[in-house]
């Protein structure tokens, strides 16, 4: 195999390959990604057995060819080796030799055997939206999924069609947020579970696409292909809870605050927050007063009255102030509505002036 390509363009795929690389003992070459030389293009494939991807860079072929090589190796050599110009990779039996304008260096191989081969799913399209749309939607919910393993279904981001929506959904039990965009969805999609650490790959993947892209999938996977790139990931095989009957219908108590306010304002209560994050939020309309307040033994107290638009009904609850500082960030308006529905019930929270976003957070017993 050998090929000469543009120094810029190998470097940024290859780098893109490389966070899908994976380790796994028992199959190290996962910590490659493949290099096929085909007539005038070189194909970087890297796979972790969870996600995939192949990403085309146009070359100049002189022999064709397919080679396994460390991802981390050849990423930190082409991110060292300075910008632009013509780099020639050549295969010489169990190393490839990668000559640029000024260094010559020899890397290791491994296998090309050994590598999985990255599955292709069927022609069976489930949405085409927007691509930073799509990125908006995932990061706007995957903080609220799950960190831990124990019930995959809440340690990923469930996404499914409602007429023209395409809505993305993550929750841990404790707090659930809900993000709807625009789309165009297959009559055969119903919905997806994609995992959580698949989802941020997913972000990064489609964040700087402006135009429509499309998604293909079945029950194992879920993938897209772009003029140079094509990804695919596992899907979760399992139920996610039906999370629309903890949504309160209506709400006999609102606050609508300004979001940087609320923000600083969280953030100067955590200073004197307990172990388990406690935050007591006191809402009176007939006083006109939004308090918040937070407390530790070992340190002192805050209390904070908030300026807020108020109606409805007197309340008091106790929330982790971190999940409603955590919700701030998907919400790209000035203000924030933050309603009440009676004690025990969750707290919600919207977007003023922009419907597509909904939080949920479960109050505290203690």
């Amino acid at each position: 195999m050998k090929f000469s390509v543009n120094k810029d363009s190998f470097q940024t795929a290859v780098l893109k390959a490389e966070r899908m690389t994976g380790k796994n003992l028992s199959l190290p070459v996962l910590r490659c990604v493949l290099l096929s030389a085909e007539k005038d293009s070189v194909v970087i494939r890297a796979t972790n057995l969870d996600l995939g991807i192949e990403v085309t860079v146009p070359a100049q072929v002189q022999q064709t060819g397919v080679v396994a090589v460390p991802a981390d190796i050849l990423g930190s050599l082409l991110s060292s080796s300075g910008n632009g110009g013509t780099l020639t990779v050549e295969q010489e039996g169990s190393h490839i030799t990668v000559t640029t304008t000024h260094s010559t260096t020899n890397i290791s191989t491994y296998p090309r055997e050994d590598f999985p081969l990255l599955p292709k799913v069927n022609d069976t399209e489930m949405f085409i939206v927007v691509g930073k749309e799509f990125a908006t939607a995932l990061r706007s919910v995957v903080w609220a999924a799950s960190m831990a393993s124990i019930k995959p279904e809440l340690s990923s981001v469930y996404v499914y069609g409602n007429g023209d929506e395409l809505v993305c959904v993550a929750t841990d039990s404790f707090r659930l947020a809900e993000k709807r965009v625009r789309a165009k969805t297959g009559k055969e999609f119903e919905s997806v579970l994609i995992p959580l650490k698949n989802s941020i790959e997913l972000i990064r993947y489609t964040e700087g696409l402006s135009g429509d892209i499309a998604f293909f999938g079945d029950t194992h996977q879920i993938a897209s292909k772009t003029e140079d790139t094509y990804i695919t990931s596992r899907v979760i095989d399992g139920v996610f809870p039906d999370y629309k009957q903890i949504i309160p219908k209506e709400h006999s108590t609102e606050a609508v605050v300004l979001k940087q306010d609320l923000s600083d304002t969280l953030k100067q209560l955590r200073i004197f927050s307990d172990q388990f994050n406690k935050l007591t939020l006191t809402i009176n309309p007939k006083l006109k007063e939004c308090v918040l307040k937070t407390t530790n033994n070992d340190v002192g107290d805050s209390t904070v009255t908030l300026d807020a638009a108020l109606t409805g009904e007197s309340a008091e609850m106790h929330f982790n102030h971190a999940y409603i500082l955590d919700a701030l960030q998907a919400i790209h308006t000035d203000s924030a509505a933050l309603n009440l529905s009676g004690v025990g019930k969750p707290l919600t929270i919207r977007s003023v002036g922009d419907t597509s976003f909904l939080y949920i957070v479960m109050p505290m017993n203690r």
